[in-house]
């Protein structure tokens, strides 16, 4: 749980507050807190030396940065974490908590917060993001060619294939390892088509662009897709698709999961870890 203390006082810094997601340009991703975690932020309102103002109201409210972690719409329903309380006053020394509870979609937010003393009002955010920290971009063009997003896939709402190819370590190995061992027993075949993986941050994954999450198994960076032999998007990006039920095998010899890697009958899924994220 956070100990840090922060201080604020006359930032030349105006918002509503409120449940609609503010439009901001600024993006900030640390710190990085987990979806659906708690956390309790401390912080002391002050006067311009830098003296706690006591019992100052305190009014504070999230807000999120659009089309961060690749979540490239928006509408009313914008998910973004929430904020206890809303309202409250500090105590004697100036001093407040602020409980944040993150929600399941990673993305990069900012905490609003008002505190008014006498007929001042101070304004100050702080910036944070929701999501993992433990993901990287996964791409080996020797072996791999990249499909799906809007270079190959249309309009998946999430952005090229910069955008959905993020995975731990392990998982990337052990999917770069199945890789090998298919090629070297399939003459001809140099390259396969790796499609989704996960976010850049991880969490929802928002492919129907309602905050649901469809590609649950893609929400942690554990899980990969590579496309099936006759795949129109791998060929015409100059692939070879894979022998489904083959290549599935191959995952789970290199470490995935024989209950989460799947044949999806055009495209093996290799999860290289049980779903225990809260997706």
């Amino acid at each position: 749980m956070s100990t840090t203390k922060y201080a604020l006082s006359a930032i030349a810094f105006v918002t509503a507050l409120g449940a609609s997601a503010p439009h901001l340009s600024a993006q900030s991703y640390t710190p990085m807190y987990a979806p659906q975690s708690s956390r309790n932020l401390y912080y002391t309102c002050v006067d311009q030396y830098n003296n706690g103002l006591p019992y100052a109201q305190i009014v504070s409210g999230p807000g999120v940065y659009l089309n961060t972690n690749a979540h490239f719409h928006d509408d009313v329903y914008h998910a973004m974490s929430s904020v206890t309380p809303t309202t409250q006053y500090a105590d004697s020394g100036g001093n407040f908590t602020i409980t944040l509870a993150t929600s399941l979609v990673a993305q990069a937010e900012i905490l609003f917060i008002n505190c008014t003393y006498g007929p001042s009002t101070f304004y100050g955010s702080y910036n944070y993001a929701v999501g993992y920290n433990d993901v990287y971009y996964a791409d080996a063009p020797s072996v791999w060619v990249k499909i799906g997003g809007s270079d190959t896939g249309g309009g998946t709402g999430h952005g090229t294939t910069a955008y959905n190819r993020y995975l731990k370590t392990a998982a990337g190995d052990g999917l770069y390892a199945a890789t090998v061992s298919y090629i070297s027993t399939h003459p001809g075949v140099s390259q396969i088509c790796t499609n989704d993986m996960a976010l850049p941050f991880g969490g929802k994954f928002d492919i129907n662009r309602n905050w649901t999450s469809p590609h649950s198994q893609h929400d942690r960076g554990t899980a990969a897709d590579v496309a099936g032999t006759g795949s129109a998007q791998c060929s015409n990006a100059g692939g070879s698709g894979v022998d489904v039920a083959d290549f599935r095998l191959r995952c789970i010899a290199a470490g995935a999961s024989t209950t989460y890697s799947f044949n999806e009958g055009d495209h093996a899924h290799c999860g290289f870890e049980a779903p225990t994220w809260p997706h």
